[in-house]
């Protein structure tokens, strides 16, 4: 039987921080937490997985609509320095560096449109295009709160630069992706240290007003 408070508590608990660091002295684990904290983010990704999708996507012998491509902690560092050389009209303000510097994984989650490449869509295909983009947002989603369960801080980004067609050829992954979610982790162990942590803009101006009961007419 599942706890549906300790379901409802992990949706509520769920809460964005834009964790920034140092690239210069970035986060640091023992072999010890890095490999356990790996399994979980794993692990966490597995059960994500289980989000429902309406059509099967049916690439590279995979039924699912996403694609999830993982760093760890000590590739994101480099990455941190390799994006001012790759691309060097990042502003030296971009805050994707600090963050990279500050997490313990990145997982660069990917959804497949399957008639992106058609110049003129059919309503069938733009909506089959939808239920993949929607799918793989359900994933998202389940990600954030299995991290959030596991005592973990998260932050869904776009990516801006993470996903550029240049830095998905530089981590080699394929261009016919499309970056639906940065999420950046932060381990239990960096929680308590003193870092700037930026919380999103629209926690506190969450209501219910959005939900209505609706009768059907002539009933």
């Amino acid at each position: 039987m599942f706890d549906p408070k300790a379901v409802a508590a992990a949706i509520q608990a769920r809460q964005t921080f834009k964790v920034l660091g140092d690239p210069d002295a970035p986060v640091q684990f023992s072999a010890e937490a890095a490999a356990q904290n790996q399994q979980v983010v794993l692990e966490a990704l597995r059960v994500a997985g289980w989000a429902p999708f309406h059509y099967a996507r049916g690439t590279g012998g995979l039924a699912e609509p996403w694609r999830a491509h993982v760093l760890w902690h000590e590739p994101c560092q480099h990455l941190a320095h390799r994006l001012f050389e790759w691309f060097p009209d990042l502003s030296p303000s971009s805050k994707i560096p600090r963050m990279l510097a500050a997490c313990g994984a990145l997982a660069l989650v990917t959804w497949l449109p399957q008639f992106g490449h058609v110049e003129d869509p059919k309503p069938a295909q733009v909506r089959t295009d939808e239920e993949h983009l929607m799918a793989s947002s359900a994933m998202v989603q389940n990600l954030l709160l299995l991290l959030t369960a596991h005592g973990m801080g998260t932050y869904w980004s776009s990516g801006g630069v993470l996903g550029s067609a240049p830095l998905f050829r530089h981590l080699g992954i394929p261009e016919t992706e499309r970056l639906l979610a940065a999420v950046f982790v932060e381990y239990p162990e960096t929680l308590g240290e003193d870092r700037e942590r930026r919380p999103g803009k629209h926690r506190a101006s969450r209501s219910d007003g959005w939900i209505s009961e609706v009768a059907v007419e002539g009933a």
